[in-house]
């Protein structure tokens, strides 16, 4: 019954199937101009276990395919369900039933529920949606919303150590795990892990609402978002010149100071764009998010060595920037958001957890073994029961790989004056793609927005 139960409890989530393998369908279609495949390759899976998942991946193929009512339903579902979560006082029994199951099989068990960064970008992409349908006030609620998520996950890192986390580590502990023969399993993460400050913070939600802020005339709330992103990425020279720019207008003393510094106008009118001129602000997303990758490290019970799987991430680059040719002159992006290392020290951040996890799941596998063999009377019954028991720790040791795979693999920025009027936009290493046509208008920002994979390109001009 209990063998029967948890194969009934797996269907619809990625624990047979591993998640990257099911995601590549979808991955392809972007890359190859073919976007529309990849919302038939999710089809009904949005109704499955892993629903908030598939429902990421469509809203952002959607977005990127220009299907921006798709795209907004999908997104407003997933916020509905991340909200459920949120609100959900104590735990439900599906909740109970699946960590119950989670700890006889594997996390995938669990249905996915996403991580701090990937809310972060639905509420970036939702506001993307409301540009495109000329809501400029819904684009803020949604960009205040991303912000609020990464002030409210500050503040709870900042808290201690949950008590029931204290309890499993101790648990694990007394049984036998010792955490730092583990860690050069994992070292290979560290690199890219540092790249960023933390898992969650993203400078390209506090530069989108900074600069619907800005074109909104409240240059004051564009200075302070400027500045938050700055703080993420202080080596971006456009970030530098938008926090002087705004600084200075709204009368800010530490804006005249960080002028000074970087060797920039002290004043407001010689960092404003000239007369006639309007402004283009790129906002270039290259990549995928990287793919989680199954490792099997010896984990000892007993005297035991048994062998578990663990997600790790291996091999992430490091964002390089991008070369846009503007009427023929070439200027290069700056990085605002490194997805892959966020992804990269999320996961670093979660190992013990992980860890502590699966090696309790270890041990109740065994303890199930056992009481198969114990509860049959007969040698064949028990043989069958030990076997089917064995086949079912096999089967279902997998890693938990999910992750939302549709992501960029960084996010960056390059902002420029330009006199009114048409002007064409090319990758200069992309000699086959057509220029891309913006208007530019007297005193406004155009906002353009690129997403360039190795096989297509995508992109949406947004009038601010």
């Amino acid at each position: 019954m209990l063998l029967a139960s948890l194969l009934a409890g797996c269907a619809g989530s990625s624990i047979f199937i591993p998640y990257p393998n099911t995601a590549q369908a979808y991955r392809q279609a972007l890359d190859t101009g073919k976007p529309e495949n990849g919302v038939k390759a999710i089809g009904s899976k949005t109704q499955s276990a892993d629903g908030m998942l598939y429902l990421l991946e469509r809203a952002r193929i959607q977005q990127l395919e220009g299907r921006t009512d798709g795209s907004k339903t999908d997104f407003d579902a997933a916020i509905a369900r991340f909200q459920a979560q949120d609100e959900r006082a104590t735990i439900s029994a599906s909740a109970l039933a699946a960590s119950g199951l989670s700890l006889y099989s594997n996390d995938n068990a669990r249905p996915y529920q996403g991580r701090t960064y990937e809310r972060v970008f639905v509420h970036q992409y939702q506001a993307l949606n409301y540009l495109a349908k000329g809501d400029v006030q819904g684009a803020l609620v949604e960009v205040r919303r991303a912000n609020l998520v990464q002030v409210e996950a500050l503040a709870k890192k900042a808290d201690a150590v949950d008590e029931a986390r204290e309890k499993s580590e101790r648990d694990a502990r007394s049984k036998g795990l010792n955490p730092e023969n583990y860690d050069k399993f994992f070292n290979e993460m560290d690199l890219a892990a540092g790249r960023v400050k933390s898992s969650f913070q993203n400078a390209a939600t506090f530069y989108l609402s900074a600069l619907i802020y800005e074109a909104t005339g409240q240059t004051n709330d564009a200075y302070i978002d400027y500045r938050k992103a700055l703080e993420i990425a202080p080596d971006n020279p456009y970030l530098q010149k938008d926090v002087v720019r705004t600084g200075l207008r709204s009368g800010m003393d530490d804006a005249k100071k960080l002028a000074q510094q970087l060797k920039l106008p002290t004043t407001a009118a010689a960092v404003a764009p000239a007369e006639g001129e309007g402004e283009l602000v790129v906002y270039l997303e290259e990549g995928l998010a990287p793919v989680k990758q199954p490792v099997t490290i010896p984990v000892y019970t007993v005297n035991t060595a048994n062998y578990v799987s663990f997600p790790v991430y291996r091999s992430v680059p490091a964002p390089q920037a991008y070369s846009l040719a503007v009427n023929g002159v070439t200027h290069q992006t700056q990085l605002l958001t490194d997805t892959r290392a966020l992804a990269v020290r999320t996961l670093k951040d979660e190992v013990w957890d992980l860890l502590v996890h699966s090696f309790l799941r270890l041990i109740a596998k065994q303890e199930l073994q056992r009481n198969a063999a114990r509860k049959s009377q007969k040698s064949d019954e028990a043989l069958i029961l030990g076997l089917a028991t064995m086949l079912f720790t096999v089967a279902t040791d997998q890693a938990d790989l999910r992750s939302w795979l549709t992501l960029p693999g960084s996010a960056q920025v390059m902002r420029l004056s330009l006199a009114e009027g048409e002007h064409q936009i090319a990758l200069p290493n992309r000699p086959g793609q057509a220029p891309i046509t913006v208007q530019i208008r007297k005193g406004k920002p155009t906002l353009l927005h690129l997403t360039v994979l190795p096989g297509s390109i995508y992109s949406r001009v947004y009038p601010l």
